[in-house]
């Protein structure tokens, strides 16, 4: 009997660089990681670059992190590497990465939301 075809659907994650994942498959600490990876899967998918590529990518991106301190999260050098890949090639979805980029920048809890607010608490005084 012969082999059932992998599908397309999902690539050889084994010879993807450093991604996070358990028993059950990869892992996600934020909802904007998935949709980083999503994003990549659906550009491998629709021809854009071999899986090979993207690997090549990322390794150069995870490589290049490796001298600075801190690190770059890793779903972020995922889109860095994406956006070279894609750019490289001229392909349209450079907008659609930078776009996300913008949205992960400003949809990240936290991010601009732990500085001191010390900027004039004096409106809440109540002058009698």
């Amino acid at each position: 009997m012969s082999e059932p075809k992998a599908c397309v659907g999902q690539p050889d994650f084994s010879t993807t660089p450093g991604i996070p994942k358990d028993e059950d498959g990869v892992v996600f600490a934020a909802p904007w990681e998935a949709k980083a990876f999503a994003l990549v899967i659906q550009l491998h998918q629709e021809g854009r670059f071999a899986w090979q590529e993207w690997v090549d990518a990322l390794s150069g991106e995870i490589a290049a992190d490796a001298t600075r301190h801190p690190h770059t999260p890793y779903y972020e050098l995922w889109l860095a590497a994406a956006e070279k890949l894609v750019s490289g090639k001229g392909l349209l979805a450079a907008e659609a990465l930078q776009s996300t980029r913008a949205a992960l920048s400003s949809g990240q809890p936290g991010a601009d939301h732990d500085h001191d607010h010390d900027h004039d608490h004096h409106h809440d005084h109540h002058h009698h």
